[in-house]
């Protein structure tokens, strides 16, 4: 059964890698124009739900044919300011919310969604999540495809590594979402031996744990949808997602068969065409102005090296023995006329080069976005308002729109889901209220660029209530019209303000009661007072009991006023 098994992944892992190929010339040249290195020959190893592996990686240098690192530069600057538009460290990013906004409004749900949300964060921010983010948001906006694993930790709950572009291949479901992955990664032959014993090692792997126990040996991990299981089960061979671990020579049996309740791989794609399972990238878009920048750079420099050590014409009689170092010494016969000279006469242009060059590396940076999220660095006006830089920024963080819905859909959405399991499973989440039974958590993202979707929709609730304003003071009927409670929760939602700090209706409405009975219960005590001193009045002018008894009379007339 175990070989059989092994031939079938190994057949499905050919296949999809042989997908890949078509990518891979793209990819190298992205990682000898920009980023200066690739992730080749290396790998990382990674815990399932039901079993782990040490982690071991390394990773290529190129880069080369960089001259100019504008490019690089503006791909930095371009994955930081995605992480801190989308998932900022300092800030929340998303909120947890319910389809059923009626369930909403009962304070128990929204302070359980609130204590789960801060555990969620939390245990991110107690991993290594926002340190692998950026590496995540690097490797996509280069490469249009990155892989971010996400693997359960006994310590931390859970642990993120992103894996280098060329030890990945994906597979999509009929969707067009990935949910298959094969990857290759490297471990020791000690760390093999001790994690799966020798008895399941090649002879080959055998031989290294006694000879070279620390050298490197390849896997291949294979992690797709379970075709069959029983779902009565939940052992590690029953979770909805498969886990087959072999080495990748000379492999007779499977190293390792677990499992995973969620999909551990995170899937990131920049721009995806119809049926196509890779993305493209903002990188490869301006691909070919970096190679024209390289090669303009490079006839720079030369130029440059010629103008300051030109070719020279040197007199027979120096041949051998011209020195031409600062402060050299060289003998002269007085009586030969001829003197050193440039072969040719240089005079290039270097100022309308540097030019060009600068309109070559303008369009990089706007292709990079680079001018979105360094909005104000070159401002040289002081007296930019407030209105100005919100009416900008939206301008500008509306072109990321497309790619921020992707990358809630392929990156956030399944991040948050997994996160609730693990933790789940861990016991660090508080119990649920009895009345979620059976509902669907919903995720809302409140980060600088998700926000930025929305912001023309806050605009408009806060623009309808100054105009209405505005109208009451000309008609004050027309307040009956506008539902000011519902716009604020309309706003709290949309600004993604913690579940704390907004009242149900069933709060405001105590709030109120409460209010009206402490305003009767006042009102009926001064009364009385009044009462009293209206009958101590008439007592001292004779009137007695039949005084009193008027007094009662319109004291309780008076208080049956509403």
């Amino acid at each position: 059964m175990g070989t059989t098994t092994l031939e079938e992944a190994r057949e499905v892992a050919a296949f999809i890698e042989s997908e890949r190929t078509g990518w891979e010339s793209s990819w190298r040249e992205v990682a000898d124009y920009v980023l200066g290195f690739d992730g080749a020959s290396g790998g990382i190893g990674g815990q399932q739900d039901g079993g782990s592996h040490p982690a071991s990686s390394q990773g290529g240098k190129t880069g080369s044919r960089i001259i100019d690192a504008t490019a690089t530069r503006a791909l930095r600057v371009l994955a930081a300011g995605l992480q801190g538009g989308l998932t900022p460290p300092a800030r929340p990013w998303f909120r947890l919310k319910l389809a059923d906004k009626a369930l909403m409004e009962f304070p128990q749900v929204r302070y359980w969604l609130g204590d789960v949300e801060a555990e969620i964060y939390r245990a991110l921010a107690g991993s290594n999540f926002y340190q692998s983010s950026h590496a995540l948001f690097t490797e996509l906006a280069a490469y249009g495809s990155a892989d971010l694993y996400m693997e359960s930790d006994p310590v931390r709950v859970m642990r993120f590594s992103v894996l280098p572009h060329i030890d990945f291949a994906w597979a999509c479901d009929a969707a067009g979402a990935v949910d298959t992955v094969v990857r290759r990664y490297r471990l020791t032959a000690r760390q093999l031996a001790e994690k799966y014993g020798e008895s399941r090692l090649t002879r080959a792997t055998r031989r290294l744990v006694s000879k070279e126990p620390y050298g490197k040996v390849e896997l291949v991990q294979l992690v797709r949808p379970r075709a069959s299981r029983d779902t009565r089960k939940a052992d590690s061979r029953n979770m909805p997602f498969e886990s087959l671990v072999w080495e990748a020579q000379g492999a007779q049996q499977l190293l390792h068969e677990s499992g995973y309740a969620e999909f551990p791989h995170l899937c990131a794609r920049w721009d995806v065409g119809g049926g196509q399972t890779y993305g493209r990238s903002p990188v490869m878009d301006v691909l070919p102005d970096v190679k024209m920048l390289q090669e303009m750079a490079r006839s720079q420099l030369l130029a440059v090296h010629k103008v300051i050590n030109p070719p020279m014409r040197v007199p027979t009689g120096f041949k051998q023995r011209l020195n031409l170092i600062p402060g050299a010494q060289n003998y002269v016969n007085p009586a030969q006329p001829d003197a050193l000279s440039p072969l040719y006469q240089i005079r290039p242009d270097i100022q309308a080069v540097t030019y060009k060059i600068e309109d070559v590396r303008r369009s990089i940076r706007e292709g990079l976005f680079t001018e979105m999220f360094l909005l104000f660095a070159g401002e040289a006006r002081s007296n930019v308002t407030a209105a100005e830089i919100m009416e900008r920024s939206q301008e500008k963080l509306l072109l990321l729109g497309p790619v921020v819905e992707r990358h809630q859909t392929d990156i956030l959405d399944p991040l948050i889901g997994r996160a609730f399991g693990l933790l789940a499973r861990a016991g660090r989440l508080p119990a649920a209220p009895d009345v979620l039974a059976g509902r669907q958590l919903k995720v809302e993202y409140v980060s600088a660029l998700a926000q930025a979707q929305l912001l023309s929709a806050a605009q408009g609730v806060r623009q309808l209530a100054g105009d209405v304003a505005r109208f009451a003071a000309m008609a004050p009927q027309v307040l009956d019209k506008f539902d000011f409670e519902q716009a604020v929760d309309e706003l709290a939602s949309i600004v993604g303000a913690p579940a704390r700090i907004v009242r149900s209706d069933e709060d405001v409405q105590r709030i109120r009661d409460e209010r009206l009975q402490a305003e009767i219960a006042g009102r009926q005590l001064a009364l009385l007072e009044e009462a009293g001193r209206e009958a101590r009045k008439e007592g001292r002018n004779g009137a007695g009991s039949e005084a009193g008894r008027k007094a009662g009379e319109k004291l309780a007339k008076r208080v049956e006023q509403p």
